[in-house]
């Protein structure tokens, strides 16, 4: 059988189809031979009931024990003769028969609606739907020290879940929502809105409906018919997403619990997962069957409990300053890379050109370095003691080099560099510049910018520090190219749109304007400034 690998990473711009991706990590497992996703469903229909706790810990936690926090990668946890650690990668455990692997980072433990529901929504989705019709742009603000699943109004629950009870307090649009759905007859529940989902869809976009829900007036930029319009291709394309019968459970590695003599500690973010994967377990635990309606309720819950969670999850954890994007993502080393503090450029200069300090550059042209030291005859050793060398103190050989890369760059505008202002991560805060000196200063540790330069990324000169990537082949090259700084402004008039232009600081605005009316200095040192402007229009 051919080998089979997971086709979702990163980021993507649509929803994904849930079950997809639960199969796609079946067929990768039977693959490769490594354990499956498990289905907590299947656990809690296994095992007793005094032991399924236990189970859904050990696979949601990575705990810390001892202050020491076990990542050795391991056949299956549940193997009752485990082959373990770092050796033995590759090997088939004699027990369990799975193979023995590193600690992946995909959904291992995933929630299955109950044969009485007929599908789960999908989390992204819930959250976009009640932002848009439901005027909830965003959640209450998570509360560390009291989880709580009541966070205002949530439409999606009034659709699905006859029982629920909106709070007192309701955003207009949700109520205007709700009224034109009861005038078109809507029966609460889940299983009528995953059958009539559709007309549920066409009755929210038709134009007369929308225009009322969005409340849109007679004045308009035609922005919300666009948003309309974007709606009705949405359900088109992507309703196939909208519903699935599996729900993932983000990785363990993630969920990060401390063994502490006042007990078991764990991220209050986490807990909504942990509490949405015991909820489904609590259907199969009992001694008696339950109603199919407390059935629904419960399966409906922990719903809505991973749509939370996962909205808490980026905002609490991935996001933020401190978050896991900038500090292990977007901080992190990539090659042909570097990251380094940014200052002014005084002398005379184009917008694109970048200074750079001796030891961040010869660190990032090193393979480019050795590539012509081996040309000039040294060895591989000799090259890297050479590299190693200059990369603390100036080396007249190395300065040739670095000059001769400069002059031997496309172009010869000079080494081409993507920078990068993080946090910023918006519009314009990723410029394609060309290194055209090197600072022979070792002290020296900043990366000389033009000032004209550093506005749309939102960057100044009291410290901060610019992400630079370099691209190595044409293809790259040419993707930076719409990336220069003079090709890449916002227009001051549609903000959808890209103007060309510079933009100045506001104080280098000012010091250019106090400048320019400074006449009577002028007309001390020589001619006023005006009469050479104005003669050098006339001559033109």
């Amino acid at each position: 059988m051919s080998e089979q690998t997971t086709e979702y990473y990163g980021i993507s711009g649509e929803i994904e189809n849930l079950d997809n991706y639960y199969f796609q990590l079946m067929l990768e497992a039977r693959a490769k031979g490594v354990k499956p996703p498990v289905v907590i469903n299947d656990i809690a229909r296994e095992f007793d009931s005094s032991v399924v706790t236990e189970h859904i810990d050990a696979l949601l936690q990575n705990r810390i024990v001892n202050e020491k926090l076990n990542n050795t990668p391991i056949c299956s946890i549940h193997c009752e003769h485990p082959t373990a650690h770092r050796y033995n990668l590759g090997n088939k455990c004699p027990s369990c028969g799975f193979v023995v692997t590193e600690n992946r980072l995909e959904s291992e433990v995933w929630l299955q609606a109950p044969t009485e529901m007929q599908a789960f929504i999908n989390p992204r989705f819930w959250l976009l739907f009640n932002a848009n019709f439901g005027g909830l742009t965003q959640l209450k603000k998570f509360d560390r020290t009291n989880y709580t699943l009541e966070r205002g109004a949530d439409l999606m629950m009034w659709l699905i879940d006859p029982n629920y009870k909106l709070p007192d307090q309701v955003p207009s649009r949700m109520q205007t929502t709700i009224a034109v759905l009861e005038e078109n007859c809507y029966v609460r529940g889940m299983e009528n809105f995953y059958e009539h989902h559709g007309r549920v869809f066409e009755i929210l976009v038709r134009k007369e409906n929308w225009d009322k829900i969005m409340n849109v007036g007679r004045n308009t930029n035609g922005e919300p018919e666009r948003d309309r319009e974007r709606w009705i291709k949405f359900f088109a394309e992507q309703a196939n997403a909208i519903f699935s019968r599996h729900l993932p459970i983000i990785t363990s590695k993630f969920i990060v619990a401390e063994e502490t003599q006042r007990g078991l500690s764990v991220d209050p973010v986490f807990v909504g997962a942990i509490d949405a994967v015991k909820t489904i377990a609590s259907i199969y635990t009992r001694q008696t069957a339950l109603d199919v309606r407390f059935l629904l309720g419960r399966a409906i819950k922990a719903n809505r409990q991973l749509a939370y969670f996962y909205n808490d999850l980026r905002k609490e954890t991935l996001s933020q300053k401190t978050g896991i994007y900038r500090s292990k993502v977007s901080s992190t080393f990539i090659p042909f890379g570097g990251r380094a503090t940014i200052s002014p450029i005084s002398e005379p200069h184009s917008t694109w050109d970048l200074h750079a300090p001796w030891r961040w550059m010869v660190n990032l042209m090193s393979i480019d370095i050795e590539n012509k030291l081996m040309g000039r005859g040294y060895t591989a050793r000799e090259c890297e003691t050479r590299i190693a060398f200059a990369c603390m103190q100036y080396d007249r050989e190395i300065d040739e080099i670095l000059d001769e890369l400069i002059a031997e760059s496309p172009g010869g505008k000079g080494i081409m560099v993507v920078m990068l202002r993080n946090p910023t991560l918006v519009q314009l805060s990723v410029e394609t510049f060309w290194i055209t000196k090197v600072i022979k200063d070792v002290n020296q540790c900043s990366i000389r910018i033009s000032v004209r330069a550093i506005k749309m990324m939102n960057a100044d000169f009291d410290g901060d520090q610019l992400m630079v990537w370099r691209p190595v082949d044409k293809r790259e090259m040419d993707l930076a190219m719409g990336y220069r700084p003079d090709n890449g402004f916002m227009s001051a008039t549609n903000v959808d749109e890209v103007a060309h232009g510079m933009v100045l600081h506001n104080e280098v605005i000012s010091m250019q304007n106090n400048f320019l009316a400074d006449e009577e200095e002028d007309e001390r040192m020589g001619t006023p400034l005006d009469a050479v402007l104005l003669e050098a229009l006339a001559n033109n």
